[in-house]
C-alpha cells in the first residue's frame, strides 16, 4: 500500500500572487509573495503533525510512505495534481487549514477524477471543527482524521493494509470520521497523546529542514522542535487549544529525550539553531530548566529560541540564557483591559510586559512580541494605544495579526451569536489580510486599516526612523492615504504617526 502524507500547495492558479501558509501554522493566513518572485526565506513553519505522522507510519506500518510538502516547494495546484497523479498513492493524507479549504477541495476533486480509486483522508482544524458539514459538502473526502491525528492515521493505515475497511472495523478507530453509504459516521474522539516520547522524532528527510524558516536569529538551518504539547490557558481565539487538542491538558516530553533530538538534528542535519515552537515552552519552569541544564551538562554548543510568555521569572531566564537561549517570542495581543477580559488573557499588564522585555534584553535575548488587532471588547482608541505601546516597547521584532474567529473556537461562537460575522467565505479567514468580523463600534474596514497602520508604523520605525524621510521616499503612499481617508483624515493620521513615532 502506498501512502502520501502531504501539505497542500502554496499557490492556486486563480491567483499566483497569494502564497498560502498551510499545515504547521497556528492560524490561517497567506502572504503577498508572487510565485515567481524568487523569495524563499520567508516565514514557513515546519508541519509537525505531518512530520510525526510520516515518521510513525514508516516505523509502525508496512506501507510505503512518503511525506511531501508542496507548500514548502512553492507548488501551485496544477503542479500538485500532476505530482499526485504520477505518484499514484492508494491513500492521500492531507492537512488543510481553514483559509485554503475550498481551494484545496476543488484541487482534490480534480485528482479524484484521474485517480477514482484513490482514498483521501483530510486532517486539520477545519474538518475537526465542522466534520459533518464538510464531509456532506465534499463527497470526495473518504476519511476525516480529527484532532491530534497521528495515532488515528496509523490505525487507519493498518486497517486498510489488512483489508479491514468495512464500517464494522472502522468504527473502532477513535478520532476517525468516515462514510457508510450516504451517512457520515463520526467515531468517539481520541484522547490526547499523554506519552509524547512514544512517538518517533518527526520526519525531516522528506520534510527537508532547509525549507522551513521561523525565528532564525543566529543560524540556518534553524530546526523547529516541540518539547511539549497543549496549554492550560483558554484564550478564546486559540485554535490549537480549543480545536486541535480540545483540552487544557499540558503534556511534556522527557527533557533528556528532547536533548537527544537536539543532538540528532545537529549531527544529521547540521542544525545551527533550534527553535521550540511549543504553545508555551516556558509554561513549566522546571521542565524548561531541566532541558537547559541537560544542554549544559552535555556541553552542546547550539543556540536556541522558544515561544514562551511573560510569566517566566528572571532567574529562569538567566538559566535559559546561560544554556544558549538567544530569543523568546511572547504574546501581548492588546493592552486594552476589557479586551483582555473578553479573550481570557488576564495575566497581561503593561508594567509586567515592560519589565519582562527589559529583563530579557539585559540578558541579551532577542525579543519578539505578537499583537492582535480587532479582538472582541477592543475599540479604535484601545487599538491605537496598543500600537503606541508596541512602538514604545521596542522589542527586536513584532508580529501584528487580524483577530479571526476560526471555526470551533469560542471566538467563532461568540461572533456568530452576536451577529459580528460578515462572511463564511473561508478564503477570507486570513489573519494577515482580511477582517471577517464587524462590531457595532468597530467595522471590519477599520480593523483592516488599523492592522495596516500598525504594520507600517513598525516597519517605518525599524527601517526608516523618520516619518518625513519615509514619505519623501514614497510619495505615492501619502497620495494613497489621502485618497482613502480624505485630506482631513490624512492630516489627522499623519499627526498621530508623528506623535507615536
Amino acid at each position: 500500500m502506498r501512502v502520501l502524507v502531504a501539505n497542500p500547495p502554496a499557490y492556486f492558479s486563480n491567483d499566483l500572487t497569494r502564497h498560502f501558509i498551510q499545515a504547521g501554522s497556528r492560524w490561517s493566513f497567506s502572504l503577498k509573495i508572487p510565485k515567481y518572485s524568487g523569495i524563499k526565506d520567508h516565514y514557513l513553519p515546519y508541519p509537525f503533525f505531518l512530520g510525526y505522522t510520516t515518521a510513525l507510519l514508516k516505523r509502525d506500518t508496512d506501507a510505503e510512505v512518503k511525506g511531501f510538502d508542496a507548500c514548502a516547494l512553492d507548488f501551485d495546484d496544477r503542479e500538485f495534481i500532476e505530482y499526485v497523479i504520477r505518484y499514484k498513492p492508494d491513500l492521500l493524507i492531507i492537512e488543510v487549514p481553514t483559509v485554503s479549504f475550498p481551494l484545496v477541495m476543488d484541487m482534490l476533486r480534480k485528482i479524484k477524477e484521474d485517480l477514482p480509486e484513490l482514498k483521501i483522508a483530510v486532517a486539520g482544524n477545519h474538518i475537526t471543527a465542522l466534520t459533518r458539514d464538510v464531509m456532506m459538502q465534499y463527497p470526495l473526502i473518504d476519511y476525516a482524521l480529527l484532532g491530534e491525528y497521528e495515532l488515528t492515521a496509523k490505525e487507519l493505515v493498518t486497517h486498510l493494509i489488512n483489508g479491514r475497511d468495512s464500517p464494522e472495523y472502522l468504527r473502532s478507530i477513535k478520532g476517525l470520521a468516515f462514510r457508510k453509504g450516504n451517512d457520515i459516521v463520526v467515531n468517539e474522539g481520541r484522547n490526547v497523546i499523554m506519552d509524547l516520547d512514544s512517538l518517533p522524532f518527526p520526519d525531516r528527510d522528506d520534510f527537508d529542514v532547509m525549507h522551513y524558516h521561523d525565528f532564525e536569529i543566529v543560524g540556518k538551518p534553524t530546526v523547529q522542535m516541540l518539547s511539549s504539547r497543549g496549554c492550560p490557558y483558554s484564550c478564546i481565539f486559540c485554535v490549537e487549544r480549543h480545536v486541535l487538542y480540545a483540552s487544557p491538558i499540558y503534556r511534556k516530553r522527557d527533557p533528556k529525550k528532547v536533548v537527544d533530538e537536539i543532538e540528532f538534528v545537529m549531527e544529521r542535519y547540521k542544525a545551527k539553531q533550534i527553535y521550540f515552537d511549543d504553545m508555551n515552552t516556558t509554561l513549566d519552569k522546571r521542565h524548561i530548566i531541566a532541558i537547559a541544564k541537560e544542554i549544559m551538562e552535555r556541553k552542546l554548543d547550539i543556540p536556541w529560541a522558544c515561544m514562551g510568555d511573560i510569566n517566566v521569572d528572571t532567574e529562569t531566564l538567566k538559566i535559559l540564557a546561560k544554556s544558549g537561549c538567544v530569543g523568546i517570542k511572547f504574546g501581548v495581543e492588546t493592552i486594552n483591559t476589557e479586551a483582555l477580559k473578553m479573550i481570557n488573557k488576564l495575566f497581561i499588564y503593561e508594567h509586567k510586559v515592560r519589565k519582562f522585555v527589559e529583563t530579557a534584553k539585559s540578558l541579551g535575548l532577542f525579543t519578539h512580541a505578537t499583537y492582535t488587532i480587532g479582538l472582541p471588547g477592543d475599540t479604535r482608541e484601545g487599538i491605537l494605544r496598543t500600537i503606541k505601546f508596541a512602538l514604545e516597547l521596542n522589542t527586536d521584532s513584532a508580529q501584528f495579526s487580524i483577530a479571526t474567529p476560526f471555526p470551533g473556537t469560542p471566538f467563532f461562537e461568540l461572533a456568530r451569536r452576536n451577529g459580528w460575522l460578515i462572511t463564511l467565505d473561508w478564503t477570507k479567514y486570513d489573519g494577515a489580510n482580511y477582517a471577517v468580523v464587524s462590531y457595532p463600534h468597530l467595522s471590519n474596514k477599520e480593523i483592516e486599516e488599523l492592522y495596516l497602520l500598525a504594520s507600517n508604523l513598525w516597519w517605518i520605525k525599524k527601517n526608516e526612523g523618520s516619518l518625513i524621510k519615509h514619505f519623501i521616499k514614497r510619495p505615492q503612499e501619502l497620495r494613497g492615504l489621502v485618497r482613502r481617508v480624505g485630506l482631513k483624515g490624512a492630516i489627522n493620521m499623519v499627526r498621530y504617526l508623528v506623535e507615536v513615532i
